[in-house]
Formats: structure tokens, C-alpha cells, sequence
């Protein structure tokens, strides 16, 4: 499975292989086991060993290596493709969420009135045969909902829209 991993501003896409890891278009021989009741774990590329700390934080990872934290953000190829798709159906700013796919409208998990903070699932829209959630961006209060669920749509179409800061 291929992964976008954003860190200090550079994203990076890592594949696992059988044998290790592909970044980019370099290939690394790699193993990575965890230490038992503990967020260390250690690294072997090659054949040079590291013993770092990793704990999961929001959509990313918090890795310290020698002392040094680095935060990284994580996401599989069906969620990088949805958010890239996404935000060329909204400006910046928008107070509206619009399908950045065609597909079925499976389940809508907020009503008009809530408010949602960040990472709030907001819809699940079924396109080939995956469950696809649509988050909100940012903190605000649903303010209409446009879709129902079984309804079919197309890229572009409103989903819902907000109040106050917007998703």
C-alpha cells in the first residue's frame, strides 16, 4: 500500500515492498519492530540499527529520534486522492462541502445545528465499491444539509453547508 508522508513541509510517498520500504524511487531494505509495553520501537535499515519513540497523534505520527522530535503526517492513497480532489470543488475559506467523487450516498453523521471540531465525519459517499468519509477541515456549526442518505452525486455537487467559521 502506498502512504503521503508530510514532514517539515515535504511530502513523500513510501510504499511498503516485501523486503522493506520504496520512497519515492529509492528502495530501502527495512524492518521495524516494537518494544513491548512501550511506544520505543527500532529500526533496522540496512544494516544500520535506530531506536526511536513513535506515538500516534491525530492523522500523523510523533517520532523522536536521539532527542528529536519530528511530526509527521500520515495518509493512505484513498485519503490523499479524496483531499486533493476536494479543494478544487471549494475555495478557501468556503462554508460548503461539495462530493469530490460520483457515488451513493451512504451515511450522513451530522444534523443541521451540530457544531463539529475538526476530524468530525460529516458523510460517507460509496464510489467503487469503497466507503469514502468526508471530514470537516475546521470547527464550525452544520448549518444545512443538501443530500440524503441513498441519494446519488456527482463531483461538485453540495453536500452541506456551515455556520460560523466553516469546515
Amino acid at each position: 500500500m502506498r502512504y503521503f508522508v508530510e514532514a517539515s513541509g515535504e511530502v513523500l510517498q513510501v510504499e511498503a515492498t516485501e523486503t522493506g520500504v520504496r520512497i519515492g524511487k529509492r528502495e530501502f531494505e527495512a524492518h521495524i519492530e516494537s518494544v513491548p509495553g512501550s511506544d520505543r520501537r527500532h529500526l533496522r535499515i540496512g544494516e544500520r540499527g535506530i531506536a526511536l519513540a513513535a506515538r500516534s497523534v491525530g492523522d500523523g505520527w510523533l517520532i523522536e529520534i536521539a532527542g528529536r522530535p519530528v511530526r509527521l503526517a500520515v495518509e493512505d492513497e484513498r485519503t490523499h486522492t479524496i483531499r486533493e480532489l476536494a479543494p478544487a470543488q471549494r475555495g478557501a475559506g468556503s462554508r460548503e462541502v461539495r462530493a469530490p467523487m460520483a457515488g451513493l450516498v451512504l451515511h450522513i453523521e451530522v444534523v443541521a445545528g451540530q457544531q463539529v471540531e475538526a476530524g468530525t465525519g460529516l458523510v460517507v459517499i460509496e464510489a467503487m465499491k469503497m466507503e469514502n468519509e468526508l471530514r470537516a477541515e475546521g470547527s464550525g456549526t452544520v448549518a444545512t444539509i443538501a443530500v440524503k442518505e441513498g441519494s446519488t452525486v456527482n463531483p461538485g455537487d453540495l453536500l452541506l453547508t456551515f455556520s460560523g467559521e466553516g469546515p
